[in-house]
């Protein structure tokens, strides 16, 4: 890869291969060898992957300073990836995902990847039976 410029049409690109409806990605080329690329990708189901890139291109390979993915359902997230350096103890540290409540270590990954398990979570809700609505007791 020779510049950031390469990097960016690559993840451009990725849009036209994934399950989404719509998306929006801004990039910010810094110079030859650094930018920034945040975005959202929307899905038919409502939900969204938002995120973010820094990246650096060292020895030809875009290399991500910092990154963040967040999939989001019905207003709450579902996962996040992300290096932020706050979970020193995790055993791939700084990588690191939420789920819920709960932290775990994680490798880096790129982002088909988390569209991957985007679109694993939405075949798998698309087989699932309908949730019934909840009922309210109405008190007298």
């Amino acid at each position: 890869m020779r510049d950031v410029q390469q990097y960016f049409d690559l993840l451009s690109a990725t849009v036209d291969f994934s399950l989404t409806t719509s998306a929006e990605l801004e990039f910010e080329r810094r110079d030859f060898s650094r930018g920034v690329v945040e975005g959202v990708f929307y899905f038919a189901d409502g939900s969204r992957l938002e995120f973010t890139e820094r990246i650096v291109i060292e020895s030809a390979r875009p290399v991500k300073r910092e990154y963040r993915y967040q999939y989001v359902r019905v207003g709450k997230t579902v996962f996040r990836y992300d290096n932020a350096a706050h979970h020193p103890k995790l055993s791939n540290f700084p990588h690191h995902k939420h789920v819920g409540r709960k932290v775990i270590a994680a490798i880096e990954p790129a982002l088909n990847q988390v569209l991957d398990e985007v679109q694993t979570l939405l075949q798998a809700a698309r087989n699932e039976p309908p949730v019934p609505p909840k009922r309210r007791r109405q008190r007298k």
